[in-house]
């Protein structure tokens, strides 16, 4: 076999390697549309909250969560440009608003929700290591559920300090 011929098929095999990673799901289908469900009507919520508190920053900043979840949520692709985008505007969208919940009256009730959504995100990537994907899946739906509303909860209580 000449030089030409195996560098023709290490080229194939390493496209075939590629394509076969780039198509792996975040979570099994009939499962993954438990979170976009849950993004889809949940985080609604706190994009309406930070309008009507008057905090339209965190309001814009709700909606780009919301067009980047759903765009990933769709259909979860783990090495797609989507989760990186859905991924870098969540971090900083939750980094965001510990931050300002630290600055609250009550910082309990704004942080305690963030933080513990925060913390499930690390048990759900356990837990899908360990093979328990639905449970896996819920935790990330409780993720969406908890961030949601210590973000509300942050939004009315800064409405409150300011009237």
């Amino acid at each position: 076999m000449s030089f030409y011929y195996i560098k023709k098929y290490n080229i194939i095999i390493i496209l075939y390697l590629f394509l076969i990673m780039s198509n792996n799901l975040g979570y099994p289908d009939g499962i993954y549309q438990y979170i976009f469900t849950t993004a889809l009507f949940v985080q609604p919520t706190h994009i309406y909250t930070g309008f009507y508190y008057k905090m339209k920053k965190c309001g814009l900043m709700g909606i780009a969560l919301y067009v980047t979840s759903l765009n990933y949520w769709r259909y979860p692709l783990l090495n797609s440009y989507r989760r990186t985008i859905d991924m870098i505007v969540a971090q900083s969208s939750i980094v965001y608003h510990l931050y300002l919940s630290l600055y609250t009256s009550n910082k309990l009730i704004t942080t305690l929700p963030m933080s513990l959504g925060s913390g499930l995100y690390f048990v759900s990537l356990s837990l899908e290591k360990k093979k328990y994907i639905k449970t896996a899946a819920l935790c990330h739906c409780l993720l969406h559920i908890l961030v949601s509303v210590g973000a509300s909860l942050t939004y009315r209580d800064y409405y409150l300090q300011n009237i």
